[in-house]
């Protein structure tokens, strides 16, 4: 698995869209659950990761197999952080609770200037 890199701005929302196949067919997540982890240092514990998002409804929950799932990312997860590089992982805990990483690497959240919208002044 190649490592990636993800950069985002504290305080701004992202939506990170995977869609699941095995052998080229979509995977159905029914009683799966997927883990976004964001850490300081990959040895730490899962207790102390700087942002963890778990996401268990999915399209596919109660009819067909879309193999999508939705990770939000929303402003209140990252405007308290620090601005710096992070290690993150994604995993899949299947409903047979086999545990695969499926997408790991860099986090870089960059510094924001503008902390709070329409404080300064007004729009011209």
């Amino acid at each position: 698995m190649a490592l990636r890199r993800l950069t985002l701005t504290r305080g701004d929302s992202q939506t990170y869209t995977l869609t699941f196949k095995q052998s080229g067919v979509l995977y159905c997540l029914k009683n799966c659950v997927v883990f976004f982890t964001l850490k300081t240092n990959p040895v730490l514990a899962d207790h102390q990761a700087s942002l963890q998002k778990i996401v268990t409804v999915f399209a596919d929950t109660t009819s067909g197999t879309s193999g999508v799932a939705v990770v939000p990312i929303t402003r209140a997860d990252t405007i308290s952080l620090d601005c710096r590089e992070y290690d993150f992982d994604i995993k899949l805990l299947t409903a047979g609770t086999a545990s695969h990483t499926v997408m790991k690497g860099k986090f870089n959240l960059e510094y924001n200037v503008t902390g709070t919208a329409g404080t300064a002044g007004t729009v011209a």
